[in-house]
């Protein structure tokens, strides 16, 4: 199957539109890298947040251990 010249440059980008794509595609992956960094960071907020609002997991089994009361001595 071969095109004909005619149907070629009928399929081929003018100047003025593919620098058009060129500069769209780059704002798609500027757009992308930005919202992948807000994601990321908005993550990484909310484990320190948790972080800050729980116990420590030492300081928690601290006080969770009771010593049995002494009973008669066998």
């Amino acid at each position: 199957m071969t095109l004909s010249l005619a149907a070629a440059s009928g399929l081929a980008a003018s100047g003025s539109s593919s620098l058009f794509l060129i500069l769209v595609g780059v704002v798609l992956v500027l757009v992308l890298i930005g919202a992948f960094w807000w994601g990321s960071r908005r993550v990484a907020r909310r484990r320190r947040d948790a972080r800050v609002t729980q116990p420590p997991p030492a300081a928690a089994g601290r006080d969770s251990w009771s010593t049995p009361d002494e009973g008669p001595e066998r």
